[in-house]
C-alpha cells in the first residue's frame, strides 16, 4: 500500500474537493466517531436550501481509525447508492394504532442524501445538530442510577417500536429497491465476508478465549457456522441488508426525550457495510446491543427498546424467532466480549455464558427455554410476535 495521508492531509484535501460545487465550505471540522471513515462538518460558504452546515464522510482504502487494515472503498459507493434510495423514506411511530397516547413520537428515516458526482469516494449528508448515538444517549441519560429510571418505559419502548417498524419496512422494501440497490450491494462481498467472519469465524475462536465456559458448546457452534455458510450461497434466501445494525449507528438528538406532539427526529447511519444477507442478521445485531446495555450496566431501558423492537418489527415465523435468537447469541459472544471498557471481567464471562445458552436451546428450538422465568426470561418477548 502507498505511503498513508495523515488526518490533516485528508481533511485538506477533502475541502479542497468542494471547492467550486455548491458545498464550498469555510471550515471542515473533524467530527468523533468514525472508524472506518473520516467524518467533517462543513460550514457552507452559501447555504443550500436554507441548511447551513452539512456532514461530509470521506473514505480512503484503510481504515480511519487503524491505517494499517486495508478496506476498498467501494464500500463508499454502496452507501451513496443506499441513501439515494432510501433517503425520502421515513416511519412515524405515532401512525401505530395503540401508540399515540404515551406521548412519545420518533420519525426514523436515513439522512437526506446530497448527490456529489466529482468524488465518489465521499458522501455528503444531513447533519443532525447535536446529534447522539442510540448507545451513547441511552449510557448518559438513562443510567440505571438516574432518578428517572424508573419512569422510562414508555419513551424506551416507543423508540425500540419505532426502529422495529422502520427496520421492517425497509426490510420488506427491499425488493421495491431492487434497481436501485441490487447490484451496488451484491458486489460488497469484502464486507459480506467481513461481516460472516465476525459473527460466526470468531464463534469459534471465542472457544479458545473462554474454554470453562465455551467448549462444551463447540459441537453447537461449529454446526451454526456452517448453516450460516450454506445461507450465504443461497441465493433465493438473500435480500438487501443493513449489514452493521446497531445502536451505535442510530442517531437522535442528544437532549431528554419528553411527550411532545414534535416528533424527535432518529437516523439511520453507516450503510457501507449494505449487503446482502437474511434480515434476521439486522434484528439479532440490534436486539444484542440493546440486552448488552443490561447485561453490562443495568440500564432497563435496553430491555424496554428490545421489547418495542419485537414489536414494531412485527408478525415472523417460529423460525425466523429461533434464526434470530442464534444471531443475538452470536453477536453477545463474538463482538460482546471484545469490547475494551464494557464490562468488569466476570461481567464479560457472563456475556459469554449468555450468549452461549440463547444459542444453545435456539438451535434446539426450545422456545420454551426463552419463555420461562428463570431461564431466558429476560428474552421471552423475542416470540412475542412469533407463529408455529
Amino acid at each position: 500500500m502507498a505511503a498513508v495521508p495523515s488526518p490533516s492531509e485528508i481533511q485538506a484535501a477533502v475541502l479542497r474537493s468542494l471547492e467550486g460545487t455548491p458545498f464550498a465550505a469555510k471550515s471542515l471540522v473533524p467530527l468523533s466517531g468514525g472508524t472506518a471513515n473520516f467524518i467533517f462538518l462543513a460550514d457552507l460558504v452559501q447555504p443550500l436550501d436554507g441548511v447551513a452546515q452539512v456532514l461530509v464522510k470521506h473514505g480512503e482504502d484503510f481504515l480511519a481509525s487503524n491505517p494499517g487494515f486495508e478496506l476498498p472503498t467501494s464500500r463508499c459507493r454502496v452507501e451513496d447508492a443506499c441513501l439515494q434510495a432510501l433517503s425520502s423514506s421515513a416511519v412515524d411511530t405515532s401512525t401505530a394504532p395503540g401508540h399515540q397516547e404515551n406521548g412519545y413520537r420518533y420519525v426514523v428515516r436515513t439522512p437526506k442524501h446530497y448527490p456529489f458526482p466529482q468524488d465518489p469516494t465521499t458522501q455528503i449528508q444531513e447533519y443532525l445538530s447535536n446529534g447522539t448515538n442510540l448507545k451513547a444517549y441511552a449510557l448518559e441519560q438513562w443510567a440505571a442510577s438516574s432518578p428517572a429510571a424508573t419512569n422510562l418505559r414508555p419513551q424506551c419502548r416507543t423508540l425500540g417500536l419505532a426502529v422495529g417498524r422502520w427496520l421492517r419496512t425497509f426490510h420488506d422494501s427491499s425488493e421495491l429497491h431492487r434497481e436501485e440497490l441490487h447490484g451496488a450491494v451484491a458486489a460488497n462481498r469484502v464486507m459480506q465476508r467481513l461481516k460472516h467472519t465476525i459473527n460466526f469465524q470468531w464463534l469459534l475462536d471465542r472457544v479458545a478465549q473462554f474454554p470453562d465456559i465455551l467448549e462444551e458448546a463447540l459441537p453447537v457452534f461449529k454446526e451454526v457456522k456452517e448453516m450460516a455458510t450454506a445461507e450465504l450461497h443461497d441465493e433465493k434466501r438473500l435480500q438487501v441488508i443493513h449489514g452493521d445494525f446497531w445502536t451505535g449507528n442510530i442517531l437522535l438528538p442528544n437532549a431528554p426525550i419528553l411527550p411532545s406532539a414534535e416528533a424527535v427526529p432518529v437516523f439511520v447511519v453507516d450503510w457501507e457495510m449494505a449487503q446482502l444477507g437474511l434480515p434476521n442478521l439486522d434484528l439479532g445485531q440490534m436486539l444484542a446491543e440493546m440486552y448488552e446495555l443490561w447485561l453490562y450496566k443495568r440500564i432497563r431501558g435496553g430491555l424496554w427498546m428490545m421489547e418495542g423492537l419485537v414489536e414494531g418489527y412485527g408478525a415472523v415465523t417460529e423460525a425466523f424467532a429461533l434464526r434470530t435468537a442464534i444471531q443475538l447469541g452470536a453477536h453477545l459472544v463474538c463482538f460482546g466480549t471484545s469490547v475494551p471498557g464494557w464490562g468488569a471481567p466476570e461481567q464479560v464471562r457472563e456475556v459469554a455464558r449468555r450468549g452461549r445458552d440463547i444459542i444453545s436451546h435456539a438451535w434446539r428450538k426450545d422456545r420454551a427455554w426463552f419463555e420461562k422465568e428463570g431461564g431466558g426470561g429476560e428474552l421471552a418477548g423475542l416470540f412475542s410476535t412469533a407463529q408455529p
